[in-house]
């Protein structure tokens, strides 16, 4: 597995670094935004470690130029600002989790490991399945890992497709909030419901007519139904 470790405190990148080459990951640094892009490019992470205050391009954009290059590619904060909204903002935006300074190196790793194991998982389990689905005038293809309304393609991050998948798989089955938790983030996630809303949302405002198939059962959870 290859990461690439943006942050502008090199003692910080140097530390991260040893840890994941430590685990037998590749590590690659970038100090700054624009660089961050370039590597983005040249060595095609698995996995981005990405600080938010950065001394040219703030973290938020640099997530959003990485999501125009490749949207399923998975993207963790690292940053000192441990407020609530700095948080729901990076999910907002499509981060996969959040990590706070001063951090445990070995808490990092397990984030990494967790993400990585769970990307794989869904991955494994999409394309055994193999079969497409269509409902309406969507069309989900678990191997392509690509959904297209009314023949055009949507531009989904990793788990925002996964979501659609499960929720369209197991048609009008009602998922909790933490099942979906569960299911998604995977057990060992350290966040909390929120975080299940936030992609709800941003999921229903890319899939549009057809945002109305995910309903919202208030106080239960979600489920896809296409009612006619």
């Amino acid at each position: 597995m290859k990461l690439l470790i943006v942050d502008d405190e090199k003692d910080i990148v140097n530390l991260i670094q040893r840890s994941l080459e430590m685990e037998g990951y590749e590590a690659f640094c970038a100090y700054n935004g624009a660089e961050a892009l370039q590597m983005l490019r040249k060595v095609n992470p698995d996995i981005i470690l990405l600080d938010i205050m950065l001394p040219d391009i703030d973290g938020y954009g640099v997530l959003e130029q990485i999501h125009e290059y490749d949207s399923a590619k998975p993207v963790i904060f690292i940053s000192a600002q441990d407020k609530l909204t700095n948080r729901l903002l990076g999910l907002e935006l499509g981060a996969d989790d959040y990590i706070t300074k001063p951090f445990n190196t070995k808490e990092l790793v397990l984030k990494v490991k967790a993400l990585w194991r769970r990307m794989h998982q869904t991955r494994s389990s999409h394309e055994c399945s193999g079969q497409t689905i269509r409902y309406g005038s969507m069309e989900i293809h678990p191997v392509l890992r690509k959904v297209f309304v009314d023949g055009k393609e949507r531009v989904l991050t990793y788990k925002e497709f996964d979501t659609i998948y499960l929720l369209a798989y197991n048609y009008a089955r009602v998922y909790s909030r933490d099942q979906l938790l569960n299911e998604i983030w995977g057990f060992d996630y350290m966040g909390n419901t929120r975080a299940v809303d936030i992609l709800i949302k941003r999921l229903r405002s890319k899939i549009k007519p057809c945002d109305s198939y995910i309903h919202t059962l208030y106080g239960v959870g979600y489920k896809f139904e296409v009612v006619e």
